[in-house]
């Protein structure tokens, strides 16, 4: 008889939850960034402390609005790991620590829970994982959205009430100016670059002579959002009230309305005009000179009326001289001119083209173009194969992947270390947003490099082409749309015209 030797199943081994913690401050206070590192504190060894569970990650946003969820680094960062599946369960103080926006909320919680994870947010008592349904959820998140609109209507509040009473100036000091006690005093260094650019322009120089000018003196303002002086910053200078000791406040406003953002005050809402608000760079009958030399200017470079274009426009090259054509009316017909014939006959040979005949040739063409598809069919089947072997042959994409992968890797041995305790939480934070950042940034090169080439464009093009031909009836009247879809441009010769189609291709019409 055969003998049966029994082998226990070996008893599996509980596998411990890996659990992350979201920690968000929203303002840069002492008191705030206290918070922020009790948070960072607190979450570490509460997760450490559960045997069941195993030390995921802490993610923290510091100083940040938390009115949309894109401005979060972090919070991307932990969307993106669970998404990897590196996460099983994510602990948050509170709701409006997770989101002050219902939609981005739900949506967040809807995708974890999808991915099998659960949200247990503390102050609320709520575990997503034993929910069945969301809506306490979306109750406690219109809360937590209106709790972020109160706050943005208080301090708008505050804003006006001071606006009204002339103590608001203003949040950040303009170039010429920096901010002491919370009033404009002049900067030694800047006044007098704005004296330079007030003086240059009633001198008769222009805006952008001006700019010019200052970037070749390699003047330098830490104000600008730009090394470089531009004609914005000199426009923008020479119609600011401040440098005349006023104030016009609220130019900008916040709408009542997620996600908040600024816009443009178009008599929205009240502004206040404060006179001698502040001591001055440019006395006033100067700035008076100035906003009027301004308008004189606009009017005379306004467009004296609306031309309205032609399809032709733009489009249309001389194939001798390689000119534009212009469009004229010649006995109450539209005409085009090559320009250096218009200017004299012995630049250019090139005799006048009545509308009408340009008109006709691009019918010819698309008619037979409609009967002979199988050119622009053929014309794909190589490109597609072209195609194939390029994409083969980028090294520098693999290059790019490889360092990714290695940063990712990184990432990971971090992890690990600070779940042995190995590192500091700090550490660890400083070093993974580091990472995350070289990773965002040769994510930004992979991007570019995988944008359409050359010969996916003209793939591209040749497709909708024939998309464009699929359904189409042969043309008896010019189609301004259908042209502008297809033709690139027109490059006449004496005998012919020669239609550049979008993908590349060349069809010649000859001329009547």
């Amino acid at each position: 008889m055969p003998q049966v030797k029994v082998i226990q199943p070996i008893a599996e081994q509980a596998q411990k939850l890996r659990v992350a913690a979201y920690a968000r401050v929203s303002s840069d206070s002492a008191d705030q960034l206290n918070s922020f590192a009790t948070q960072v504190d607190y979450y570490t060894s509460y997760i450490r402390s559960k045997e069941e569970w195993e030390f995921a990650g802490l993610y923290a946003d510091e100083a940040v609005s938390g009115t949309t969820a894109d401005k979060r680094d972090d919070f991307q960062r932990l969307l993106a790991d669970c998404r990897a599946g590196k996460i099983d369960r994510i602990l948050v103080k509170s709701i409006s620590r997770f989101a002050r926006n219902t939609i981005d909320c739900i949506q967040t919680v809807r995708e974890l829970k999808q991915l099998g994870i659960a949200v247990e947010f503390e102050k609320e008592d709520i575990d997503t994982g034993k929910m069945g349904s969301e809506m306490l959820l979306s109750i406690l998140g219109s809360a937590a959205q209106e709790e972020s609109l109160s706050i943005s209507k208080n301090l708008k509040w505050s804003y006006r009430r001071r606006m009204k009473s002339g103590d608001f100036i203003t949040c950040s000091a303009p170039i010429g100016y920096v901010l002491k006690n919370k009033t404009l005093v002049p900067d030694p260094q800047e006044a007098p670059i704005v004296e330079y650019i007030f003086s240059s322009y009633l001198a008769g120089k222009s805006i952008g002579e001006i700019a010019d000018e200052l970037n070749e003196a390699e003047l330098k303002s830490d104000k600008k959002n730009s090394e470089q002086w531009h004609a914005t910053i000199i426009r923008y200078i020479l119609s600011n009230e401040k440098y005349i000791g006023d104030s016009l406040v609220q130019k900008r406003y916040t709408p009542d309305e997620l996600p908040l953002r600024q816009r443009r005050n178009k008599g929205e809402v009240s502004q206040y005009y404060i006179k001698d608000s502040h001591p001055a760079i440019i006395a006033k009958e100067i700035y008076e000179a100035v906003q009027e030399l301004l308008q004189q200017r606009i009017e005379q470079h306004a467009p004296k009326q609306k031309i309205r274009k032609s399809p032709l426009s733009n489009t249309m090259q001389c194939g001798l001289c390689g000119s534009a054509f212009h469009k004229h009316k010649s006995n109450d017909e539209n005409c085009w001119f090559c320009y250096q014939h218009r200017k004299g006959k012995t630049l250019c040979p090139m005799g006048i083209l009545y509308e009408k005949d340009i008109y006709a040739a691009f019918l010819s063409v698309h008619n037979k173009l409609l009967d002979n598809q199988d050119i622009l069919k053929a014309m794909l089947n190589q490109l597609l194969e072209l195609q194939t072997k390029v994409m083969f042959t980028r090294s520098d994409i693999v290059e790019l992947n490889e360092k990714i992968s290695e940063l990712i890797k990184q990432n990971h041995s971090l992890t690990r270390l600070q779940t042995k305790g190995c590192i500091d939480s700090a550490i660890f934070i400083e070093r993974s947003n580091l990472n995350n950042q070289k990773i965002e940034e040769l994510r930004r090169e992979l991007r570019q490099l995988q944008e359409p080439d050359e010969v996916s464009r003209i793939v591209d093009s040749t497709k909708l082409l024939l998309e464009l031909l699929e359904e189409a009836q042969p043309m008896l009247e010019f189609e301004p749309s259908v042209f502008k879809s297809m033709v690139l441009k027109i490059v006449v010769y004496p005998e012919r015209f020669s239609f550049h189609l979008i993908n590349g291709l060349v069809l010649d019409e000859g001329r009547c």
